[in-house]
């Protein structure tokens, strides 16, 4: 049994951390020689790259090699994932993008200085502040065709972005990828990013490869071996102004090791 979009992003906000669904963006080739296009996957799993529900956007676009931001002209949404091809005319790397997503709205709860999704059962913890939030949330991917390039990996500006400090399609085993978080183009410190893929524990686990931003939102991560892994990083904060109190923001960075 499928359940609707409209279901799931009011699922991400008051399903336990793990729970919840993640979302990611996948290729069939992280990088190619010559070939003109290349076919994406995006869907939200609870086991990684399994796709369990699909994941829509209005702003799915790719930044091409030249930093040209061109929209996707057309995207497939199956019930569990969003297929769609990607032109790559020149050579160098595009950035494949979902985008800023903005989900449901929901109840959250401030508790011991971070907000919490609100479970209805439970009720609010005595004192605690209840909020509306908002989940936001972008995916992102690399892909190279030919000799990769670094002006596609320049900052949006907007949103959650993990941004890989170095270039994602050069990646080997037992090296390190450093990456930098940002928020509306501004460094976030203190906040954990961790790392999925099939055989890894999740963010919950004891053993779940995590580390945490510095002050200038910088961190490194350690890179188990080969094969295509993913990057999450989530980050609650309140609204300056707006509909709601509360934005609940989480980024994903899909990446190839040894590809």
């Amino acid at each position: 049994m499928h359940r609707p979009a409209a279901a799931l992003a009011v699922l991400l906000l008051i399903a336990g951390p793990a729970a919840a669904h993640t979302g990611y963006l996948k290729p069939n080739l992280f990088n190619t020689p010559q070939r003109d296009h290349i076919t994406v996957e995006g869907a939200f799993a609870e086991e990684m790259f399994v796709p369990d529900v699909v994941m829509k956007a209005d702003d799915y676009h790719v930044v091409t090699p030249s930093g040209a931001k061109v929209k996707l002209p057309a995207v497939t949404y199956l019930r569990d994932l969003a297929l769609f091809e990607v032109d790559l005319p020149e050579t160098g790397t595009y950035r494949i993008s979902t985008g800023v997503r903005e989900g449901a709205k929901r109840k959250m709860a401030l508790v011991n200085g971070k907000w919490e999704p609100l479970r209805e059962r439970e009720g609010a913890p005595a004192g605690a502040r209840v909020a509306e939030a908002q989940s936001i949330t972008r995916s992102d991917v690399y892909v190279s065709k030919g000799p990769a390039s670094d002006k596609a990996l320049t900052p949006a500006g907007t949103g959650l972005e993990i941004i890989p400090l170095a270039h994602p399609n050069r990646l080997d085993a037992g090296a390190a990828l450093p990456v930098r978080l940002l928020l509306d183009g501004k460094p976030v410190a203190g906040v954990a990013i961790s790392l999925h893929g099939p055989g890894l524990p999740d963010e919950e686990h004891a053993k779940a490869v995590t580390v945490t931003t510095d002050k200038d939102g910088k961190a490194s991560i350690a890179l188990p071996g080969e094969g295509a892994f993913l990057l999450l990083a989530r980050h609650r904060v309140e609204a300056a102004d707006g509909p709601v109190a509360v934005k609940s923001h989480s980024a994903t960075l899909t990446f190839a090791v040894g590809a």
